[in-house]
Formats: C-alpha cells, structure tokens, sequence
C-alpha cells in the first residue's frame, strides 16, 4: 500500500511545478503575442484588426480560444457562431498562422495574467495617427497600389492581387479581396492594423521580410479613404458588351424615325 505521506508529498510538489511554471509561460505567451498578434489586437487599447482582446481569457472558455488560435478556419466551416460575428463584425476570417496548441496555450496564459491590467502592448503594433487624406498622399497611395512606385522593401504592390475600384486603377485578381470593399468592412484601424500585419496567408509569405513603412501605410490608408468618398464606388460598371448592344439599339431606332419623317 502506498504511503499516504508520500502521495500528497507528490501532489504538493506537482502543484509548485505547475504554479511556477505560470509565469514563464505567460512571459513566453508575451514573445508569441507580440510577434503574431499585436498586429491587429490589443490588450485594452481598442479594437483594431481585430478585437480588443483585454478580458477575452474570462468571457471565452480557454478550449475555445486554443481552437481559435489554432484553427480559425476549422470554426468557421463548422460554422461556430461565435466566430460566424466576428466575421460578420470584422469582415474577415482571422487568418490561420499556423501557431501550436503548445504555444497557443502559452498566448492564454498571458492573456490571463494581463486580462487586470491594460498590458505593455496595449495598442496594436506600430499604430498611427489618424491620417489627414491630401491629393499628393492619395496620388502615393495610388501609385504604391498599382506599383509605378515599388514598396521600400520591394513587396509586391496590391494590385498583382486585389481588385479595387477607384478612378484610374484596373485589374487585380479576382480571386483575391476586393479591398474598395473591404477597407469599408475594417474601418481605417482594422485596416491599419492590417496593413502592418501582413499576417493573411499569401501576404505572409509574399511580405515575410518585406514588412511596410508606416508612410507607406498612410498613404494606402489615404486612398482607401478616398475611394469611399468616390461617388459610384463599388457600383459595378456596365460590362462592354451590353453597353455596345444599347447604343445598337438606340441607332436602330434613330434610324428608323429618321425613315418614317422622310416618307
């Protein structure tokens, strides 16, 4: 028979292991955070890309925050409703950036231990002022999308993949997000916070080690604002075809009263 002394010996030392192993987690869970997620979230600064994550630890129940973190995809397409408003809200899906349930549990741990207090990151990363949108700031923003002026870093510009309707600018793939949509969705934080994120798959790679300057962001955010501005943004034109069939038909019937008045 076991002696008792012994096991509760082994409890109370197991209690103190896990107890401090606490700290170094969260500690790790602060690292992971800042590289991963200060992007678009903050910790009781305000939304951003994404929700203001200060006292999530306390409302969502740690399993399902480890499936969000790990997974935000998987909840999606099991249509969880929780994140079915968050996409809704934000416009988005969170994009999956491939993070460990190890290390998603270490994120939590430091959202608990900072769900008190506004945490050191609480502002995403890198945010700025508010943008004050001039012509010369929109012609930059417009000539970065487009690429007649290459990215500092030499990232690819925006419309190699995006469609964005604006004056002046066509082409994009249509695969891609619709960003004259999508800026209106996020608002001019989440945007931002994109924007200094890069974190959505294709962009992660494409701008791994090509992060954006923040006047660069500015003046995309300029044009993005601009463009909601526009009178008849994301109004689809009428496609060539049928305009070409309505000014036939038109001359037909000019040419046909012409016919009748000179009989």
């Amino acid at each position: 028979m076991a002696n008792p002394g012994r096991i509760l010996n082994f409890f109370i030392a197991l209690l103190v292991l896990l107890t401090g192993s606490l700290p170094a987690w969260a500690d790790q869970g602060k690292d992971l955070f800042d590289k991963q997620c200060a992007g678009c979230h903050s910790i009781g600064g305000g939304d951003g890309g994404g929700p203001d994550l200060k006292g999530v630890a306390a409302e969502r129940t740690h399993e399902w925050l480890e499936s969000l973190i790990t997974g935000p995809n998987k909840l999606t397409a099991d249509k969880d409703p929780i994140q079915a408003a968050l996409v809704k809200k934000y416009g988005y899906e969170m994009p999956n950036l491939g993070i460990s349930h190890e290390d998603a549990r270490k994120i939590i741990s430091y959202l608990s231990s900072a769900s008190g207090t506004v945490a050191a990151s609480a502002s995403p990363a890198g945010k700025q002022p508010a943008v004050t949108v001039t012509p010369e700031l929109i012609a930059q923003g417009k000539a970065l999308f487009t690429g007649s002026t290459r990215f500092v870093k030499g990232g690819a510009p925006c419309l190699s993949c995006h469609p964005f309707t604006y004056p002046g600018i066509s082409g994009g793939n249509l695969s891609a997000a619709d960003l004259s949509k999508t800026c209106q969705k996020m608002g001019d934080a989440g945007m931002q916070g994109a924007l200094k994120a890069l974190k959505f798959p294709i962009m992660k790679k494409i701008y791994a080690d090509r992060p954006l300057a923040d006047d660069e962001i500015a003046a995309l955010l300029a044009l993005f604002k601009d463009s909601a501005t526009q009178k008849g943004a994301g109004v689809c034109p009428i496609p060539f075809p049928l305009m070409g069939g309505g000014l036939f038909v038109v001359l037909l019937l000019g040419l046909t009263l012409y016919k009748r008045r000179i009989r």
